[in-house]
């Protein structure tokens, strides 16, 4: 399969430029063969294979009788010139539709591999002509993995476009060719399986000269991860399935008013829609966006993930000897999702409070989300979705597990030799903090939670189980890019509160 480099952007945003550039960086021109939609003011350095903009704009992307010849045209060139990599420069007021039927078409597939997408975009462009764009363009934006732009002052924005594409500013061709290359993030689970192999291989080998407390940190590691990666795999298929397949209006449906009926609908969807943590924030902005009220779209996005039936399943793997665990969570995590839902009906937030970052209401995902056309989306991006996110959340759970495994092996002993016990008034706060750096995912949390109950008072471990899925440093991250500082400082500042309190009435009640 040969890689291919597709360079889209608006007219005169410098693709050529681009790819000029970088073919002269990459010194490849000779196993090279270059594609163009369009006809821009700099010609390409290496000749180029030119396509007519008119014959392109016909392309249906269910009649293949409108993309066959255009296919042939380009495998016979591909067959003649036999290159290494291929770079398309996308015309740049086509679909990105339009560019997959031709290069997943029957005589193109086996042949060609989309490696990377890069969108580029000035300042001006952005902020006065994109808005005004049909969806077609906003298709290109879309499905980029790399957008490259002349400032950082319209991030926000363009993350509403595309959350998952790498934005970048001015970069050099040396660092285009570092973003050309595959992301690392496929090679976590690799790495983590060699990282085992290799342990296994040096206790068979110098077994008596480790330390046990060595041998006891990496078992624990390792047990946590292979214990949780069941649960981040069936997440990140369920959120995916949720992102890109169940349509917003069914949601706005059950959502779309301060009924009681909605704020019912909004505590038990969890159990149809399993949607983690991770994935639930766009679409809590998205459903703000086209109307329904703040606190419902609020006790929907707390409540989903803790009454998420994955996350259920988790806890329940987490604690057999004590199902209870499980109901209690489900029980108090949405009692507290609903007090601050309710807080937000009876004192709501100014508008100031409320203003987005950005004007945008409706992403292009968004669009294709609520569509009936499904075949847009194609089975290898929800696939590379898919795998992205499953890599980037066994990532930071390995990084959590690692750093609790130290407190675990080097933090009890020393607590237990010293002496010193935690009242629950200050074990929970702990607790509550360690859920906000190291609650993961929702779906496997359980698993961390599980590992401090050795350390910790159940009660402290309650409240990082209620809190973890609500609020953490990564859900701060994405909720920074649809929604100002102070309604985040309110809503963590609630959450915490009243978290606290619950978890400090399960001490006294149940405890």
């Amino acid at each position: 399969m040969i890689p291919v480099y597709i360079v889209t952007g608006f007219i005169g945003s410098g693709k050529s430029t681009f790819i000029n550039e970088q073919l002269q960086y990459r010194k490849k021109l000779g196993g090279t063969a270059c594609i163009s939609a369009e006809e821009g003011s700099i010609s390409l350095i290496k000749e180029a294979l030119q396509l007519s903009p008119d014959a392109l704009s016909a392309i249906t992307t269910n009649q293949p009788g409108s993309y066959n010849p255009i296919a042939d045209e380009i495998a016979t060139y591909i067959n003649k010139a036999k290159p290494k990599e291929v770079w398309i420069e996308w015309n740049g007021m086509l679909s990105f539709h339009q560019l997959e039927s031709l290069l997943y078409s029957d005589k193109l597939r086996h042949m060609l591999q989309i490696e990377k997408v890069f969108y580029i975009c000035t300042d001006q462009f952005v902020v006065s002509i994109l808005p005004g764009l049909g969806n077609d363009v906003l298709s290109q934006l879309y499905s980029a993995d790399c957008i490259i732009t002349e400032t950082d002052i319209h991030y926000a924005l363009l993350r509403t476009y595309n959350s998952d594409a790498k934005i970048v500013t001015m970069p050099t061709p040396e660092k285009i060719a570092q973003l050309c290359h595959n992301s690392t993030w496929g090679l976590i689970p690799n790495l983590l399986v060699i990282g085992i192999t290799a342990y296994i291989l040096l206790v068979t080998a110098f077994r008596h000269d480790i330390p046990y407390s060595i041998h006891q940190y990496f078992a624990i590691v390792t047990g946590l991860i292979i214990e949780a990666i069941p649960f981040l795999l069936l997440g990140t298929i369920g959120s995916t399935i949720i992102r890109y397949f169940v349509p917003q209006r069914v949601l706005l449906k059950l959502l779309g008013n301060h009924s009681w009926k909605s704020y019912g609908a909004a505590m038990v969807s969890g159990l149809a829609l399993p949607v983690c943590d991770c994935a639930i924030i766009p679409l809590f902005k998205a459903l703000t966006d086209r109307g329904v009220p703040l606190s419902v779209a609020l006790l929907f996005t707390l409540a989903s993930p803790i009454i998420n039936p994955i996350t259920i399943l988790s806890t329940w793997y987490a604690f057999p000897d004590d199902p209870m665990v499980s109901v209690w969570r489900i029980t108090i995590g949405l009692g507290v999702a609903l007090l601050v839902a309710l807080s937000f009906r009876i004192m709501p937030p100014p508008i100031s409070m409320m203003k987005a970052k950005t004007a945008q209401n409706f992403s292009y995902e968004e669009i294709v989300l609520e569509a009936s056309k499904s075949k847009h989306l194609n089975k290898r991006r929800v696939l590379v979705h898919m795998e992205k996110e499953f890599s980037q959340l066994l990532f930071y759970f390995s990084i959590a597990a690692c750093v609790l495994s130290v407190v675990q092996v080097y933090g009890k002993p020393w607590l237990i030799n010293a002496g010193i016990t935690l009242p629950d008034v200050w074990a929970i706060p702990i607790l509550l903090l360690l859920a906000f750096f190291f609650s993961i995912c929702s779906t496997s949390d359980a698993i961390i939670g599980k590992s401090l109950s050795t350390l910790f008072p159940m009660s402290s471990v309650m409240g990082f189980l209620i809190l973890g899925p609500m609020l953490d440093i990564k859900n701060v991250y994405i909720l920074k890019q649809y929604m100002p500082t102070s309604f985040i400082l309110r809503l963590g500042i609630t959450i915490l509160v009243i978290s606290y309190i619950a978890a400090l009435g399960y001490q006294f009640f149940l405890g």
